[in-house]
């Protein structure tokens, strides 16, 4: 039950991505600088990890027809109160679950906690537990009180927060069943709790993770305290557990903050200018840092695992480290906060700080009192690529279709882009790999047969093209996408 599980490993081999690659992603933080100011049936897991191997693409939603899933809903930033009461008591269930963990993905089954009652539906994400130093806390945890929460398997909890014997409190819970944890907070921090049980790397992958924030004594108030959770997410096949070879190999299909892919990009977190902001913000892991900092300020002062810093550009947390960062947005506008480690932040963990009285981000709208309810269609027989129609996904920096083959003839391709900055998609007929045209910031185009054009953030574009037998590459080909990532390959029968 220890956590050698979420220890990283380095991967030399990922330094050889190559200069055109980093000038990759660089365009994407250029481009986020004008995208915030613009005004527009489980199994039970295996008993360890089977080898790394190639990772296998995520299921797109396109592929999930028919499985049923929890619609995405919002999730309030806002930390949650301490609670009244000498001892602070908290009921912590288990739920098992099917939810999307990015809106152009598959679902997959989730396992998180519920917090006295309360969850984050159509999210694989649990709620903060937050106590003030020298409080005494009581935790009753149940492993599924109800059948309804559809939990089959044996869970736990750990608390980093807690000195107490492992042995006796961080153990297995059979379905139904509950145990009691005491302790008192003695130390301030941000700090995670989890599921312990092995192995430790399925349940906490799955979505079994959280945050506790034990508040130091004297703590000044603020104008706005946010909770800000990073954690990666292995998908397998859809509405299935996650996928224990990704998992080992540390090839996320997603990365998001607070359990949803870039859901505070498409639903900003509304604040004031010149409000002094406090944010609590937790690497859940499991395997990935995270290197936390928001475009447009510095903070004035960072409180990471037990060191006091000030004048901050990022705050650099391993798995389960945690802290609060505190800053003012001086002027209006839009402030994307992001990991400074790009190759996660395009795989979701990006979203915008947007001031009142700002233009709207182009493609973003406010959460509704409801919860956001994107994602929530399910897959249809033409989302799958049926008939002559195939769907394109485009992204930071990725392309994703819903088939890799069709027969030949005239083809639509419906292309949406889902990214923050605009895209687009180009089809050559080539004998080359999509991923060998070449090693500039733009390739050559010998062979187009059609384009999309520069589609939008958020928008979408439908282009029509015949195509002959043969192999195609489909690539964007803007300044630095194709060596970012955005390139597949397409064959036509």
């Amino acid at each position: 039950m220890s956590d050698t599980n979420n220890t990283p490993t380095t991967h030399w081999h990922s330094v050889i991505a190559g200069l055109a690659a980093l000038m990759g992603f660089m365009a994407i933080v250029v481009a986020l600088f004008a995208y915030s100011g613009s005004g527009s049936q489980a199994s039970a897991p295996a008993a360890h990890a089977t080898a790394a191997g190639p990772a296998t693409p995520g299921p797109l939603l396109a592929d999930a027809e028919g499985v049923k899933f929890e619609p995405y809903k919002f999730v309030d930033p806002t930390l949650p109160a301490v609670p009244a009461g000498a001892i602070k008591h908290f009921t912590v269930d288990v739920q098992q679950h099917v939810t999307q963990v990015s809106p152009e993905l598959a679902p997959t089954e989730a396992w998180t906690y519920r917090i006295n009652g309360k969850a984050t539906p159509g999210t694989a994400t649990s709620l903060p537990i937050v106590v003030n130093e020298g409080d005494s806390v009581n935790i009753k945890f149940v492993n599924g009180s109800t059948k309804s929460l559809g939990v089959n398997m044996p869970h736990s909890i750990d608390f980093h927060s807690a000195e107490v014997p492992p042995n006796k409190n961080y153990i297995d819970v059979m379905p139904g069943k509950s145990i009691d944890i005491n302790f008192d907070a003695k130390h301030p921090g941000v700090f995670m709790y989890h599921c312990a049980t092995q192995p430790v790397l399925m349940h906490t992958s799955a979505g079994m993770m959280g945050m506790m924030v034990v508040k130091p004594k004297g703590l000044p108030a603020v104008d706005r305290e946010l909770w800000m959770t990073q954690a990666e997410y292995y998908l397998g096949e859809p509405g299935k557990a996650a996928d224990m070879q990704k998992m080992a190999a540390e090839t996320p299909d997603a990365i998001a903050f607070n359990g949803y892919a870039n859901q505070y990009k498409a639903h900003p977190i509304t604040v004031k200018a010149g409000e002094r902001i406090r944010m609590y913000v937790l690497d859940v892991g499991p395997s990935k840092w995270s290197a936390f900092h928001v475009i447009g300020t510095v903070f004035d002062t960072t409180h990471i695992e037990g060191v006091v810093g000030h004048d901050s550009q990022t705050v650099s947390l391993a798995p389960s480290q945690g802290g609060w960062v505190e800053f003012t947005l001086d002027a209006e506008g839009n402030y994307p906060f992001v990991t400074h480690a790009f190759g996660d932040m395009v795989k979701g963990a990006a979203g915008i700080l947007h001031t009142e009285g700002a233009p709207m981000p182009q493609g973003a709208t406010a959460p509704t009192a409801s919860g956001a309810a994107s994602g929530a269609k399910k897959a249809t027989p033409a989302m799958a690529g049926m008939g002559n129609t195939v769907h394109a996904n485009l992204g930071e920096m990725f392309i994703k279709l819903s088939s890799g083959t069709a027969q030949s003839g005239m083809l639509t391709f419906d292309t949406h882009n889902l990214g923050a900055i605009p895209h687009e998609l180009v089809i050559l007929k080539t004998d080359k790999a999509a991923a060998s045209l070449g090693a500039g910031t733009t390739v050559p185009e010998d062979g187009r047969v059609g384009e999309s054009g520069d589609i939008g953030a958020g928008k979408s574009k439908a282009f029509k093209v015949k195509l002959d037998p043969g192999h195609y590459a489909l690539i964007c080909n803007i300044a630095g996408h194709y060596a970012g990532g955005m390139r597949t390959d397409f064959t036509v029968k």
